[in-house]
Order: structure tokens, then C-alpha cells, then sequence
């Protein structure tokens, strides 16, 4: 099976609704659901939607969209070595070393967010969600 690895950013978007990043991670999202293609996350990446949405909305909000990303996505998995590479990386952001490592460790090549600045230590192809679907439409 074919998975693609969301960043927390780009879940977001969907989420809280953030124009004009929307409509493109929401036809990545249906394109995946339709195709049987794997959205596949970090656990950083559940935590931090929770609480972000917890601050933006309030914790009922945040529990239910929690619940309603975790029906659509598949959790990968961070332990000791992927908080290692991420601890040695060069990469100025932690979180963004984790998730970066936490995709290549699951087997990913591609990381779709739209910080796609905050990866230039990654040897993954990280796209955009926009720079994704005009990669699916020429494949």
C-alpha cells in the first residue's frame, strides 16, 4: 500500500480551515481516501493539533478533531533512534528533525508541509501540498 507523510502544519490547515492552504491538503486528503493511499503522521503531530486547538477553540474542539484525524491517519512511530537522529541532526528546529526522521525511519520519500525551508537538512523530497498534486496529476 502507498503512504504519504503529513506534516503537522498541513493537517492543520484542513482542520482550522486556514485559506488558501485548504482546498489543496483537502484534495490530498480525498484523493488518498478514494485510492487507498495512507496518510501517515507522527504522534508530535497528533499532540500538537490537540493543543493548538485547545488554545485556538477550547478542549472539546480539540478532542474531537483529535478523534476525527486519528480515523483517517496512521500513526508512526518515534523512539530512541528517531529521537537520536533528531538530537544529532542539523536541523534548527527539534520538532521538525523528528518528524523528518520519523518519515524516513516509517520508509517514507516524500514530507508534505508547507515549511518546506525548515527541511533543507532532509534527504527526503519534501513538497508542498500544492507542489504534491501537480506531481500526482504528471505522474
Amino acid at each position: 500500500m502507498k503512504k504519504i507523510f503529513l506534516d503537522s502544519d498541513v493537517l492543520l490547515d484542513l482542520l482550522l480551515d486556514r485559506e488558501p492552504f485548504t482546498d489543496d491538503i483537502a484534495e490530498i486528503v480525498e484523493l488518498c481516501l478514494s485510492s487507498n493511499v495512507k496518510i501517515c503522521v507522527s504522534p508530535i503531530s497528533i499532540t500538537n493539533i490537540n493543543y493548538i486547538v485547545e488554545k485556538l477553540e477550547n478542549q472539546k474542539k480539540a478532542n474531537a478533531q483529535t478523534k476525527k484525524i486519528l480515523k483517517i491517519v496512521q500513526v508512526e512511530n518515534v523512539g530512541q533512534i528517531v529521537i537520536n537522529k533528531a538530537s544529532n541532526s542539523k536541523f534548527k528546529d527539534f520538532e521538525d528533525a523528528v518528524q523528518n526522521y520519523c518519515a524516513k525511519e516509517a520508509g517514507h520519500q516524500i514530507l508534505i508541509t508547507r515549511n518546506t525551508k525548515d527541511y533543507k537538512e532532509s534527504n527526503l523530497s519534501i513538497m508542498t501540498p500544492r507542489e504534491y498534486l501537480a506531481k500526482l496529476q504528471s505522474d
